[in-house]
């Protein structure tokens, strides 16, 4: 059985025209990426020397480990006014890419984090993973925080669920909907 990667941040990059693989735009998409984790070391690695970088299979996602709180350096980044940098996730627990696993432990995480009744939503990006839809998330997390109580709101929910999918390994958190909105970029 393959061991998920660990990471603490999912960050995205603005450029993200991959279907020009091979041609010229692929390398500045290459570039984009470099100034991009230029943009995350400038901003973390004072506040956070065991910082470290990973790519993902898309060139406009890469992982990043902490030494620290995923929430702070979300904030952090944020604050650095990035030009590369779109959106930065934090993630509180990596999972097998395995709907049943994903189910499970944001149920786990909603029990400790929220109250019987609270309304959420769920954000969920699928990178480089060929069975499993975002749809099918939606529908299984809604399902397993319904059993607890729970209910899906989109318009004005108290918590936001983020599920993000790159390829094997699955990085979940929840965040009240305030908190989310100092974690997004541009």
């Amino acid at each position: 059985m393959k061991n998920t990667e660990k990471f603490d941040l999912v960050v995205k990059f603005n450029s993200s025209n991959l279907s020009n693989e091979g041609s010229i735009y692929d390398t500045y998409e290459q570039i984009d990426e470099i100034e991009g984790i230029d943009e995350i070391e400038g901003a973390l690695t004072l506040r956070d020397p065991e910082l470290y970088i990973k790519e993902s299979e898309s060139f406009d996602v890469v992982l990043v480990e902490l030494g620290t709180d995923s929430l702070e350096a979300a904030k952090l980044l944020r604050n650095s006014n990035p030009r590369i940098v779109s959106t930065v996730i934090p993630i509180r627990r990596v999972v097998k890419t395995d709907l049943r696993e994903i189910g499970r432990n944001l149920k786990e995480l909603a029990i400790k984090e929220m109250e019987p009744g609270d309304d959420f939503t769920v954000e969920t990006s699928v990178i480089s993973h060929k069975t499993i839809e975002s749809t099918d998330i939606l529908e299984k997390v809604e399902d397993e925080l319904k059993e607890i109580n729970m209910n899906f709101d989109e318009t004005d929910p108290k918590w936001k669920i983020y599920v993000e999918v790159i390829g094997e390994s699955t990085g979940l958190n929840i965040l009240k909907s305030e908190e989310s909105i100092l974690c997004m970029s541009n």
